[in-house]
């Protein structure tokens, strides 16, 4: 009878529900890893498993807020694609190794590499993550100068055209402007959800938004005007403006003549682009150019241009970097450099050092090998930051030999896949540190699977800056569920093992106590609340700027001294449609909000919302569409000089007939990754390996292609 009543107790299943339904909650405040925005958020942990999350919003970059990648990204902590254990590859085959002999046999691979060859033929690459730091460190121990991020292939130009002109990149004060311009950015698609958010409060303040971008992106949904600009013209119509401005006397004399340098030189150039001019270049008629920037002086100096991200500047055209000047210039003749409700100079914590308890390694005593910062090649190039896209050719040369490539997937984000899979293949060591087997991943040597972000807690961050810096934090959630571990932990024994441990003497939690002792916060004070505020508030004007004049420099003697254009000029984009053949395009990109790049096409819930709306189409101007004899959703080829493949079409009146239009994250090519595998497209495998003259960047927006009914 007591066997029978424990029997029913066991297989009783709603008791077992109401006591799991009352389970206590408990919240943990962390950061998003859903794209490298990074939010803050509260995770909620019931009977040891994640149970949702919600915005934190204290935050300055999220204010609360989660996007459709944020909620849909948590799942992949239970996808079964994930990478359970270290793999070698033996044979063509992965096999589970354990942590000591994958370190064991990737640091003597990586020794005789040295001794061979040089420190300097290793090298390491990442999407930046707030553990860089110690990746940087890793290098230098070694030796090597060889430590790349993504930035070329997605913002080097935006940065470099801003550094020349107000000494570093701003922020945008869209909530309190009174008239915003958006050229080629697309935050609510981006996704930035406080840009997205201060763009509404504007908004409902009555500024005006105006949106100047090819397609009619989910900004230009938002906006008062949509600018259907021809691809690779953006310099033109800037130029235009500029030349409104000066001609009719519209811009701010008291900023101009106390704040810049070189405005009597500008007036002697501007002259070249009227409207005119711009209209036949940009196809934006020029009464509007000079409507629009009439209204946008008559608010000075509360307006703003936006500083621009990826698309128009980051890293698209031969003509990128003068565009950022152009940008840079007409927003300082409005007076709104570091003004309210214009460009401003966000607070950005500043973490303290781990030195002199743990010292710094010497620096390289070698260049790097792809020409970033050296007069003569690449010398607006971003030496932080690297050519990324360079590495593949450096490979195939034999000038690298060994790389680590951590929450990067260059294989599918990298322009001309062919080209990159040849040189990665090349490599003597390729080790992958990655929570599943992307493209990358799938052909290195070793992989070691980092800890999915719920289940680790990692270096502290300054991602949030505004008018007030924020340092925040990423915390473990709940407990691992493989042999998996967190990527600063990597590092620190991948160094132990390499024989540089010396500079590797810390924990994580010793290390960021160190780097938020000057800032005057605890661990502890941090960890329970995700977000800190930190230093002093923001305030509006500038004495001086970090620029050689300590002024914004319309004309820059720098870039003159380098040969380039010291004023920005009219410079046409590398190539251009032929206007006489009804097939060929320029091919463009950009996101779309739910998916970032391709680490979140294989997440099954969000995937589903590109099946449930049809999203995996090519963008076509339906007028352009209809004269190749083509219908909604029907299969066309792309072909390039480079790459070919077929998809089907979405005809909308929403994009300039000039181009077509790809969204990112498809394309992706791993077997491994079962839910994404072969569906869509990239752009990527169209481009060619493109390097632009001055900053380096990949040119990710000129290609041509040739697009047929299938």
């Amino acid at each position: 009878m007591g066997a029978l009543a424990l029997s029913d107790q066991i297989l009783d299943f709603k008791s077992w529900a109401k006591t799991n339904a009352e389970a206590p909650v408990t919240r943990v405040p962390t950061t998003c890893n859903g794209c490298g925005n990074r939010c803050a958020i509260f995770a909620y942990v019931k009977n040891g498993r994640l149970w949702r999350i919600e915005g934190n919003p204290e935050a300055n970059g999220n204010q609360g807020l989660i996007c459709p990648k944020g909620h849909g990204y948590i799942h992949d902590l239970y996808n079964p694609d994930r990478i359970r254990s270290p793999l070698k590859r033996v044979d063509g085959r992965f096999q589970p190794i354990s942590w000591e002999q994958a370190y064991k046999e990737i640091a003597q691979k990586i020794n005789l590499i040295i001794m061979d060859k040089g420190p300097q033929s290793i090298f390491w690459i990442n999407y930046p993550q707030p553990n860089h730091a110690y990746a940087l460190r890793l290098m230098h121990a070694l030796g090597s100068p060889h430590y790349f991020t993504h930035g070329s292939t997605c913002y080097t130009a935006r940065n470099a055209g801003w550094n020349y002109t107000v000494g570093k990149l701003p922020s945008n004060d869209l909530a309190n402007s009174r008239y915003i311009m958006i050229i080629g950015r697309n935050p609510a698609g981006g996704i930035d959800l406080g840009q997205v958010a201060d763009i509404t409060k504007a908004k409902s303040k009555g500024a005006k938004l105006v949106v100047v971008d090819p397609r009619h992106s989910e900004t230009a949904i938002l906006a008062d005007e949509w600018l259907a600009i021809k691809p690779g013209t953006d310099l033109a119509l800037l130029l235009a403006m500029i030349n409104v401005m000066v001609k009719e006397g519209l811009y701010d004399r008291d900023f101009v003549q106390k704040k810049t340098v070189g405005f009597q030189e500008l007036e002697e150039q501007i002259i070249n682009y009227p409207p005119e001019w711009a209209e036949k270049v940009c196809e934006i008629p020029a009464k509007t150019i000079m409507r629009i920037t009439r209204e946008m002086a008559a608010l000075k100096p509360k307006v703003l241009l936006h500083r621009g991200y990826h698309g128009a500047f980051g890293c698209q055209y031969l003509n990128s970097f003068q565009t950022v000047r152009a940008l840079a210039i007409a927003n300082s003749l409005l007076g709104n450099i570091n003004r309210e409700g214009g460009i401003y100079f966000a607070q950005s914590a500043e973490l303290g050092e781990l030195q002199p308890k743990h010292p710094v390694p010497e620096g390289p005593k070698v260049p790097k090998a792809d020409g970033t910062g050296i007069p003569g090649r690449y010398p607006l190039g971003s030496y932080g930051d690297g050519i990324a896209h360079a590495i593949p050719e450096l490979a195939l040369r034999g000038e690298l030999k060994c790389g680590f490539v951590y929450h990067h997937n260059p294989l599918r984000t990298n322009p001309n896949p062919q080209r990159a899979i040849a040189g990665y293949k090349k490599l003597e060591l390729l080790v992958a540190i990655d929570t599943v087997l992307s493209e990358t991943a799938s052909i290195a040597h070793y992989v070691l699977p980092e800890s999915f972000y719920l289940e680790r807690e990692e270096a502290v961050d300054t991602k949030h800056s505004g008018k007030r810096g924020q340092v925040s934090i990423q915390q473990k959630v709940v407990e691992r569920m493989f042999d998996t571990r967190p990527g600063t932990q990597i590092i620190i024994e991948l160094a132990q093992h390499l024989g540089v441990g010396r500079f590797f003497e810390f924990n994580l939690e010793e290390a960021n106590e160190l780097r938020l002792k000057p800032l005057g916060n605890s661990l502890a004070g941090l960890k329970q609340k995700g977000v800190l505020f930190v230093g002093k508030p923001w305030k509006e004007g500038f004495d001086k700027i970090d620029t050689p004049s300590g002024k914004v420099e319309i004309y820059s003697s720098t870039l003159e001294k380098l040969g380039f254009p010291p004023i920005p000029r009219w410079e046409e984009p590398l190539v251009s449609p032929d206007p006489k053949d009804p097939h060929s395009f320029r091919l463009l990109h950009g996101k779309q909000a739910f998916h970032t790049h391709a680490m979140t096409a294989n997440q099954p819930y969000l995937m589903a919302i590109s099946h449930r709306y049809d999203l995996i189409r090519l963008w076509m101007n339906r007028r352009r569409g209809e004269l190749l004899g083509l219908k909604d959703g029907g299969l066309v080829q792309i072909k390039s000089l480079v790459g070919e493949g077929k998809i089907r079409v979405k005809l909308t009146e929403g994009i300039h007939p000039s181009c077509v239009w790809l969204p990112s994250g498809y394309g992706v090519f791993s077997k491994h990754l079962t839910t994404a595998y072969d569906l869509g497209l990239s752009y990527n495998d169209f481009l060619p390996t493109l390097f632009d003259p001055a900053v380096g960047h990949a040119m990710s927006s000129e290609i041509i292609v040739q697009v047929k009914k299938v």
